[in-house]
C-alpha cells in the first residue's frame, strides 16, 4: 500500500500513566503546534475535557491525556487514534515509586511503602485494569480488544516502541524523535519470577492478558490502522 494515501491529519493519542506518554506527545505536539494541540494530563485537566462541548475540542487536530477512547467518542471525536502499553507488573512497580516521589499537589500523601499497599488501595478504589480501561472504557480484556479491532487503534508495547514511532513519522510525513522524559529511576525486587506476582491478578490481570494480546497481535494491528486511514 502508498503510505502517501495514508496521511494523518487528525490524530487522538490514549496517553496511559506510565507507558512514555510524556516523550511521545512532545513529538506529536511538535509536529501539530501547539495552537492545535492539547492535553489533558491531570485530574484538573481531565475535568476541562468533561465539561467541553464536542465543537469546542474539534477545533484542535491533535487531541491527548488520560482519557479513554470512550469519552472521547462521546464527545464526538472519531480521529485515528494511538496508544502505547507497557508490561503491566512493571507498569505497576513504576507507578508506585512514581506516586510515592511525586510534587504533583493530586498526588500529595500517596505514599506507598511497598507494592501490596498500592495493590490494596487500587482494590480499594476499584482502579483496576487501567490499560484496558483506557482503551475500552470497561475493564475488560475482551471488551478492550474489541474496541481495539472495531476502533482500529494503532497500540505497541513499549518494547515495539522504535517501530511504533518510525511508523507514526513515516504517517505523519515527519521525524518524531525517540525522547526519553519523566523516567521513572529505580530498582525492581519484585519481577515475573517472584511468587507475589499473581496476587496483582484482581489489580491488573486482564492488562496482562491484553499486554500479551497486543504483543502477539502488534504487525496486524499496525497493518490495520495504515489500511483504516485510506477509507
Amino acid at each position: 500500500m502508498n503510505r502517501s494515501n495514508c496521511r494523518l491529519n487528525k490524530l487522538s493519542f490514549v496517553h496511559i500513566p506510565k507507558t512514555a506518554g510524556l516523550s511521545l506527545h512532545a513529538e506529536l505536539e511538535k509536529h501539530f503546534g501547539k495552537e492545535k494541540s492539547i492535553r489533558f494530563g491531570s485530574k484538573e485537566l481531565r475535568d476541562l475535557f468533561l465539561s467541553m462541548e464536542p465543537e469546542q475540542l474539534k477545533k484542535y487536530n491533535y487531541i491527548t491525556g488520560h482519557i479513554c477512547i470512550e469519552e472521547l467518542s462521546q464527545k464526538g471525536i472519531h480521529y485515528p487514534t494511538i496508544s502505547v502499553l507497557r508490561e503491566p507488573v512493571r507498569r505497576f512497580i513504576s507507578m508506585q515509586h512514581y506516586l510515592t516521589n511525586s510534587n504533583f499537589k493530586e498526588h500529595q500523601g500517596a505514599i506507598y511503602n511497598n507494592i501490596e499497599q498500592l495493590l490494596q488501595d487500587k482494590l480499594s478504589k476499584r482502579a483496576i485494569n487501567q490499560q484496558c480501561w483506557h482503551l475500552c472504557g470497561k475493564t475488560s480484556f475482551a471488551r478492550a480488544v474489541e474496541s481495539i479491532r472495531r476502533n482500529n487503534i494503532f497500540v505497541a508495547p513499549l518494547e515495539y516502541y522504535q517501530d511504533f514511532i518510525e511508523t507514526l513519522s513515516d504517517l505523519l510525513g515527519t521525524y518524531l524523535s525517540n525522547l526519553h522524559i519523566n523516567v521513572t529511576q529505580y530498582k525492581t525486587s519484585f519481577d515475573t519470577d517472584d511468587p507475589k506476582y499473581d496476587q496483582l491478578d484482581p489489580v491488573i490481570g486482564d492488562d496482562k492478558k491484553l499486554f500479551l494480546y497486543v504483543k502477539q497481535n502488534y504487525e496486524s494491528l499496525k497493518q490495520d490502522f495504515i489500511k483504516s486511514l485510506a477509507r
